[in-house]
């Protein structure tokens, strides 16, 4: 029997490139999952499809926006049997040159790369502590957030807050029940956030160098998060670096 087995499962962000293969992923370990995705869009209906015959519903929201959030798990709580574990990747590139951004610039990228899903997180904790539940949740970081990459001064520096946010909430969601939190800090995947700047060669100079041997995957990523919601896992407050060693630049030595 699998060990997520009938375990309900919150993913937010579930219609991008790394949302749509973790779904699947956890779709196949025979999981209950709700999906929420900001619009009925291409990529909704893309992964409706991919999901056909598996335990899924869908829920169209703005989960940035605190109100929708807390509807959103009201909702899960309400309906699933067995909740156990929200994942949230919602985030964004903050793709601003930083020497002519604005103060608001930055309380944008807070917002949805810290602010937004560090409020999920607390929320869903929250109701799994008072339901004396076990269970996981994990937040999307960034190689960005632990490695200072030049031009990164709005996206790096909410994705560290994000991880400095998360050993906090770790630290009060530990004991028990026990409430894994732990974040995934991608490097460069062909899908999601990085993939446009793979189309546009940002990145091509560390396969060139040597510095790397590939990019990433989704499916990477997705075997990643499989680790995290396994209910025997003794691990929370940590932040899994998964850039296939891109942050150790061998380019440097």
């Amino acid at each position: 029997m699998d060990v997520l087995e009938n375990k309900s499962i919150l993913i937010a962000g579930a219609t991008g490139g790394l949302g749509q293969e973790i779904s699947s992923l956890l779709a196949e370990q025979k999981c209950s999952l709700m999906l929420v995705h900001r619009s009925d869009d291409a990529k909704a209906s893309r992964l409706k499809s991919r999901l056909k015959g598996a335990v899924v519903n869908f829920y169209a929201c703005d989960f940035i926006q605190a109100e929708e959030i807390k509807d959103a798990i009201d909702i899960f709580f309400n309906q699933e049997k067995e909740p156990y574990a929200l994942i949230n990747l919602i985030g964004d590139p903050a793709r601003v040159d930083w020497k002519q951004a604005q103060i608001s610039h930055m309380q944008e990228a807070f917002l949805r790369n810290a602010s937004a899903p560090l409020f999920s997180a607390k929320e869903f904790g929250l109701r799994m502590k008072s339901a004396s539940r076990d269970g996981a949740i994990v937040l999307f970081s960034s190689m960005q957030g632990l490695y200072p990459f030049e031009g990164s001064l709005y996206y790096g520096t909410s994705k560290a807050a994000l991880i400095h946010g998360a050993k906090i909430l770790a630290k009060e969601f530990g004991g028990n029940p026990f409430i894994r939190l732990n974040v995934v800090a991608p490097g460069v995947n062909q899908a999601g956030m990085a993939e446009e700047s793979i189309r546009k060669g940002k990145y091509q100079k560390y396969i060139d160098g040597q510095i790397i041997s590939r990019y990433g995957s989704a499916t990477d990523i997705a075997r990643a998060v499989l680790f995290l919601l396994d209910p025997n896992l003794y691990m929370t407050g940590q932040t899994m670096l998964y850039d296939g060693g891109l942050t150790l630049r061998r380019d440097l030595l």
